[in-house]
């Protein structure tokens, strides 16, 4: 009796098998350009219930205006991102088992009550389906935080998809404009800075060179960054959130990157106080403009100092003294 139980389990596991992949022969059908399935209110019931063997990607969006005449401003933007990662996906890696499903609650009313929607939009990851009760509905789920910032994130989305899917993928940002000006300035302004103010005030200009790149030479090793690679610290590392931990939450050890952070800041903050002291030997002849770089020195040693104990109280959360 017992054999003919497990024969009877293997054939309807077999069975489910067979319904599964002829169930992904017509799901491919449905596919678009960039390996996307649209949810309809016609489709929606067969498709929510999965896929055999195959993760479900969701992405549930607003197009236009809902009934109170509210839009989703970045509805649109991820979108964009999920089909340069969806497209990546069939491209790079086809015989990954995976679906990319949009569905838009304005065409389909029935997917915003059995999931109980009030807002969008939203990203959610199923798990392969094992057994015929799967439905969207009522399935466990990995949901994929979706704050305005990020929705343009190509980098961050794919990813967490490839993480999740444990494949590689290659993707290609767009230039940024605005991020490089900016960065270009910057730099452009620093360099004029010490070009045309610091360095004519030395004469000597071999040995103010060989005076720089001591220091950098000399710098990983008296701040600690030594003392973190023998520890095994990590040099950089990511909060819960995905972001950048530049500094450790405690005053115990710190990270690799801390160490150089911090060390530049004393730099800074020293050569300012030495720029302060200094100034009136520069500019004897211009009281005028010693007075106003004067006021401008004071100005940036104020904004680094208080910058400073901002960053110390993230690892000392009760340092009383802020300004």
């Amino acid at each position: 009796m017992q054999r003919y139980l497990y024969f009877l389990g293997f054939l309807l596991n077999s069975i489910q098998c067979v319904i599964g992949f002829a169930n992904i022969e017509h799901v491919q059908k449905l596919k678009d350009q960039d390996n996307i399935i649209r949810i309809t209110e016609e489709n929606y019931q067969e498709l929510s219930t999965g896929v055999h063997d195959f993760y479900n990607v969701l992405y549930i969006t607003m197009s236009g205006a809902n009934n109170q005449g509210q839009f989703c401003e970045m509805c649109g933007e991820f979108e964009t991102t999920l089909r340069k990662v969806s497209h990546a996906m069939k491209n790079q890696v086809p015989d990954t088992n995976v679906l990319f499903f949009i569905a838009d609650v304005n065409e389909v009313p029935s997917l915003v009550s059995d999931l109980q929607l009030t807002n969008v939009p939203h990203l959610v990851v199923y798990p392969p389906p094992f057994n015929e009760t799967f439905k969207w509905s009522v399935a466990h789920f990995y949901q994929y935080e979706l704050p305005p910032e990020r929705a343009g994130d190509l980098l961050r989305f794919g990813n967490y998809i490839a993480k999740l899917l444990n494949v590689q993928l290659r993707l290609e940002t767009e230039f940024d404009m605005n991020e490089f000006l900016m960065y270009f300035c910057g730099f452009m302004a620093l360099f004029l800075f010490f070009k045309k103010i610091i360095f004519p005030k030395f004469n000597n200009k071999i040995k103010l060179a060989m005076i720089i790149l001591s220091s950098l030479i000399l710098l990983p090793s008296i701040t600690g960054y030594k003392f973190t690679e023998m520890n095994g610290i990590p040099f950089i590392a990511r909060d819960k959130d995905d972001n950048i931990m530049y500094f450790s939450g405690g005053t115990g050890w710190q990270f690799g990157i801390e160490i150089f952070s911090v060390s530049s800041m004393y730099i800074i903050l020293g050569s300012l106080v030495i720029g302060l002291v200094y100034n009136p030997r520069w500019h004897k002849d211009s009281k005028k403009f010693q007075d106003l770089q004067s006021v401008v020195v004071a100005c940036a040693l104020f904004y680094m100092f208080s910058f400073f104990l901002s960053c110390y109280k993230i690892k000392s959360q009760d340092y009383p003294f802020t300004y």
